[in-house]
C-alpha cells in the first residue's frame, strides 16, 4: 500500500515559533545561500509510526552532500515551496499541522493547524495560498500564506493523499482520493468541489504538465498514469508505467525533446512522453523510490528512496550517481526555485 501521511487542523489558530532547527550558524548561513540559489533539496524524514521522524534534511545539489537537518515536527510527510523560493510548507502528520519554514533563516516561523493527518500540500502559482489534503478526515484545508491562517476545510473524497494546483488561472486544486479512485477538483475562489473524476486504482500523486493543460495522476494500485484535461476536467486513457507509482515530476524536455513526466515505480524512474503518451526506457534507481523532484535546470532527477537515501539521476544519459544517506524513511522531496 502507498505511504499514508497524516495531520490534524483546528480552524484559524496558529502557533508562531521564534526559532527551530539543529543547524550551526555556519551551516545555517551556507544552507540559506544554497537555498537562495535554487541549489538545495529538502527531504521529509517521515520515519515510522513507532519511530516517527521529526526533521527535513537539506541536501546541497552541488556538492551532493547533506547540509543540515531542520527540526519540523512529528512525521513530516509532504513538502512544497512558494514560487519565489522564500517559504517551505511541510505537513506534520503526527502533530496535525502545517509547518512554515523561512528559507533565508532556516527557521520554522509558524505551525498552522490543519485537518486530521495532513498527507499532502501544494502551493498556488501566485504563492499566496497553500492547500493541504487531510487523509484521515477526508477534507482539504486552504491556508493563506500572507496571513498564515487556515480557512474552512472542505470535503474532498475518500482519503485524500495528494494534491496539485492548476487549471485556468491556477485556481483549481486537484485532489487525489486514494480510496475513491477519483480526483476531486476544488475551486479555490469559492472553495467548492466539482464532480469527482474517475482515474486508476489508488491515486497516490498528482503533477501538472509543463504547459499547464494537463494533470498527471499516478495510480498506485493499477500501475498507470491517468491524464486529466484541465479545460474539460475529463480523464484520458490511463498509461501503464509499471508497478506501484508513487511520485511524478515533469520537465519541459526529455527523451525525444518532448515534455516528459518522470514517474517513480518500484526501483525505477520511468519517462512518460507527454506528446505521445508513450513510455520510454526506465532508469534503474536501485532503491525503493518514493518521491522525485527535478533540478531547476531540468537536467537531474533527485529520487527519494524509502531506504533513507536520495539518488541523483542524470536525465540526459539515464545514469544514476552515488546515493546520499538522509535518514528517516523519506516521504517527499522538493527543490525550491532561486529566491527572488
Amino acid at each position: 500500500m502507498p505511504l499514508i501521511v497524516k495531520v490534524v487542523t483546528t480552524l484559524g489558530v496558529i502557533s508562531v515559533v521564534t526559532g527551530c532547527g539543529n543547524t550551526t550558524a555556519r551551516e545555517t548561513s551556507d544552507l540559506a545561500t544554497h537555498a537562495s540559489q535554487g541549489a538545495e533539496a529538502y527531504v521529509c524524514n517521515f520515519g515510522y509510526d513507532d519511530q516517527p521522524g521529526s526533521t527535513i534534511t537539506a541536501v546541497d545539489l552541488g556538492t551532493r552532500r547533506v547540509d543540515a537537518s531542520v527540526s519540523i515536527g512529528s512525521l513530516p510527510s509532504a513538502v512544497a515551496a512558494t514560487p519565489d523560493g522564500h517559504l517551505l510548507v511541510v505537513t506534520d502528520q503526527g502533530d496535525d499541522n502545517l509547518a512554515v519554514v523561512d528559507t533565508a533563516t532556516d527557521k520554522v516561523v509558524a505551525h498552522i493547524p490543519t485537518g486530521v493527518e495532513p498527507d499532502a500540500v501544494a502551493v498556488s502559482p501566485d504563492g499566496k495560498e497553500a492547500v493541504v489534503a487531510n487523509v484521515d478526515d477526508d477534507t482539504v484545508t486552504p491556508i493563506a500564506l500572507t496571513t498564515l491562517r487556515a480557512g474552512h476545510p472542505v470535503g474532498a473524497g475518500a482519503r485524500p493523499d495528494a494534491v496539485a494546483i492548476g487549471g485556468p488561472g491556477g485556481r483549481t486544486a486537484l485532489v487525489a482520493d486514494l480510496e475513491g479512485d477519483t480526483v476531486t477538483p476544488v475551486d479555490l475562489d469559492t472553495m467548492t468541489t466539482g464532480v469527482p473524476i474517475a482515474v486508476g486504482a489508488e491515486p497516490d500523486a498528482v503533477a501538472i504538465s509543463p504547459d499547464g493543460t494537463t494533470a498527471l495522476v499516478a495510480d498506485f494500485g493499477s500501475g498507470t498514469v491517468t491524464p486529466i484535461d484541465l479545460a474539460t476536467m475529463h480523464a484520458g486513457a490511463p498509461v501503464p508505467v509499471g508497478p506501484g507509482p508513487t511520485g511524478v515530476a515533469v520537465t519541459t524536455s526529455g527523451p525525444g525533446s518532448a515534455p516528459t513526466a518522470w514517474v517513480t515505480t518500484g526501483l525505477d524512474l520511468v519517462p512518460l512522453n507527454l506528446t505521445t503518451f508513450t513510455v520510454g526506457t526506465p532508469v534503474v534507481v536501485g532503491h525503493l523510490a518514493e518521491a522525485v523532484a527535478i533540478s531547476g535546470d531540468g537536467r537531474t532527477a533527485w529520487v527519494a528512496g524509502q531506504d533513507a537515501t536520495v539518488t541523483p539521476v542524470d536525465l540526459s544519459t539515464g545514469t544514476r550517481g552515488p546515493s546520499i544517506y538522509v535518514g528517516g524513511r523519506p516521504a517527499a522531496i522538493v527543490i525550491p526555485p532561486p529566491r527572488h
